[in-house]
Order: structure tokens, then C-alpha cells, then sequence
């Protein structure tokens, strides 16, 4: 969802324009789409009718004509050119949600350098808004409702100051699959456990947890990068550290037996399943999606069943 309402050109005492740098980002972040069957759609937004009137795309990221085709409208637009108009970002919203593919792992990214306008705005069909900010919030506020059951992540941002609004990055720090950025650096970097549960089991002595993991793109990580970790209140085990380098895909964190009993002790004294839940953060910018993580601890050993077989002559 891309905001082309005329202040990304800078407009009304608002000397932000970003235009250019956004579009650049925009489409560097397709070119650096690895898989080239990953479809992409993009949504040109400003007030509530203006779709009537404006372009937009879907196509596969390695169909390269229909990569240019997007481009050269893109890039036709100037301060003068787009019809003006008000900012319903609700709408852009909505919008996209249609575009939902349940069967795919979906990526939402919402590109704005303001807020809602409010209601009325114009008497011009082209200019107006038909929903208020309390809708936009609503529909934020709802976002774990409606992602539930579906791999789909909205990443909502702010790309100027103005767009800054803290009631948003509060609703949005409460939902879950939801997050916020701020600049223009659109392309930004986020990771993901493999897998969100592990299983490890008491008899087998355990001493650290390996957990790998999937990125958008791997040159979008930074050397060095460090994931946090916390794990919730048991009576096993508890973490040795709570951080660890992200390195060759993946992390290692320590484990170490609360109160230093020994494995023994643990097998005796614990039922035959336990569930803890390991959630993972990050220091910096790095998103992590789907940060947690169940720890089934089985406390059971396993059967293994030898075959023998001999060929008579």
C-alpha cells in the first residue's frame, strides 16, 4: 500500500519529501525478491474513490514486463500529476486484506507519510474521505482476530515524523502479527524460528537448544545480529544467558537445570510431559516474527527397536 497523497512531496509546512527515496526502496525490495513465483500486489492509495482512478498491480516478482509497466507509472507521478485529495489509509487497508491469499504466507506492508483525514473532507467524489480514524483503529485493534488461522503480517509505516501517531504503535504493540517501523528504509529485516515447537527429551541430558531460522533476505541481516530469549517459569530448567548470536542460520542457547540438580533428579521428580514457552526478542531493529516458541520436555524414554536380518545361503 503505497501513500501518494501529494505531502510525500512535501506540502503544507510539511518539508517531507520522500517520494523518490520510498519509490527507490519500493522497488529494490521487489528486485530483491528471491523467489521469482512470489506474487506481489501494489496498492496506490490516497482518499476513499480515488481507486476509481489510480492504477494498481499484481503481478509475479520475476515477470519482469509487468515489473516495468508498474515502474513507469510510478514514476510518472509528480506533486501536480496525482489527483489530490485526502489520506484514507483505512481504505488501503481494507483493500489489501482482499487481496489475502489464505493458502500462501502473506506480507502486508503500509506505506504512509501521515494519518486518517477526518470526516467530511471534500464535497468532490475524488477528495473525499468516507471513514474516520476511529474506523482505522478499529480495524488495527482487531488485527489478531482477523490474522488468526492465517500466515499474514502487517508491517504499518511511518515514514515521516507526521505520520508518527502513538495511539496506532500502541494498538499495534498489542495485537499479535503486527508491527511498527518509522523512515524510509521500507526494506527492512525480519526473521522467523523454523519451527515453533521443540522437542527434547529429560533422559537424553539435554544442556542447549538449537533453534533455526528463515529470513526475508539474509543480506538484510547484519553480522553480529543477537536474539534475546526468556523462558517462562518452570520447575526444569531456565536459560544460561539470555541472548545469543545469530550465526549460520540459526541459535544456540544454553540450558541449565534450576538449582543444579542433576538429570536424575529431574527424571524422578517430573511428569511425563511438560510445556514451556521460550520467547524470543530482538535488541535491534531486526523483527522477529512468530516469536514463540513451545518446549515440549519429555520425561520418557524412548524405545528403540533393533533389527537384525541375515540372508540364509
Amino acid at each position: 500500500m503505497l501513500d501518494i497523497t501529494k505531502s510525500m512531496w512535501g506540502l503544507a509546512g510539511k518539508p517531507f519529501d520522500v517520494f523518490d527515496k520510498v519509490k527507490e526502496e519500493l522497488y529494490k525490495g521487489i528486485g530483491d525478491i528471491k523467489d521469482p513465483n512470489t506474487i506481489v500486489t501494489i496498492i496506490p492509495f490516497q482518499a476513499t474513490y480515488t481507486y476509481d482512478i489510480l492504477h494498481s498491480w499484481t503481478f509475479k516478482a520475476g515477470d519482469q514486463a509487468a515489473f516495468g509497466n508498474m515502474k513507469k507509472v510510478i514514476d510518472s507521478y509528480t506533486i501536480k500529476s496525482v489527483p489530490g485529495g485526502y489520506t484514507d489509509i483505512y481504505s488501503a487497508l481494507e483493500k489489501a486484506k482482499k487481496q489475502i491469499d489464505p493458502d500462501r504466507t502473506n506480507y502486508l506492508f503500509l506505506l504512509t507519510d501521515g494519518e486518517q483525514s477526518a470526516v467530511p473532507s471534500s464535497q468532490n467524489r475524488n477528495y473525499q474521505v468516507a471513514f474516520d480514524n476511529n474506523a482505522l483503529l478499529k480495524s488495527l485493534g482487531n488485527w489478531c482476530q482477523f490474522s488468526q488461522g492465517k500466515d499474514v503480517h502487517l508491517f504499518y509505516t511511518m515514514l515521516t515524523a507526521a505520520a508518527v501517531d502513538q495511539k496506532i504503535i500502541n494498538i499495534i504493540k498489542s495485537q499479535c502479527n503486527a508491527y511498527v517501523t518509522q523512515g524510509t528504509n521500507i526494506n527492512i529485516a525480519f526473521v522467523q524460528p523454523a519451527m515453533n515447537r521443540l522437542k527434547i527429551n529429560l533422559h537424553d541430558n539435554p544442556d542447549q537448544i538449537e533453534i533455526p531460522f528463515d529470513a526475508n533476505n539474509w543480506a538484510y541481516i547484519k553480522k553480529g545480529t543477537v536474539i534475546n530469549a526468556s523462558l517462562s517459569d518452570n520447575t526444569l530448567f531456565e536459560l544460561s544467558g539470555n541472548s545469543a548470536e545469530l550465526k549460520n542460520n540459526k541459535i544456540i542457547l544454553k540450558l541449565k537445570r534450576k538449582g543444579g540438580v542433576s538429570f536424575a533428579n529431574l527424571i524422578k521428580n517430573n511428569p511425563i510431559n511438560n510445556i514451556l514457552e521460550l520467547k524470543l526478542s530482538s535488541p535491534t531493529e531486526v523483527i522477529i516474527l512468530k516469536p514463540i516458541i513451545q518446549l515440549q520436555v519429555s520425561n520418557k524414554k524412548e524405545r528403540v527397536l533393533n533389527l537384525n536380518f541375515s540372508k540364509n545361503d
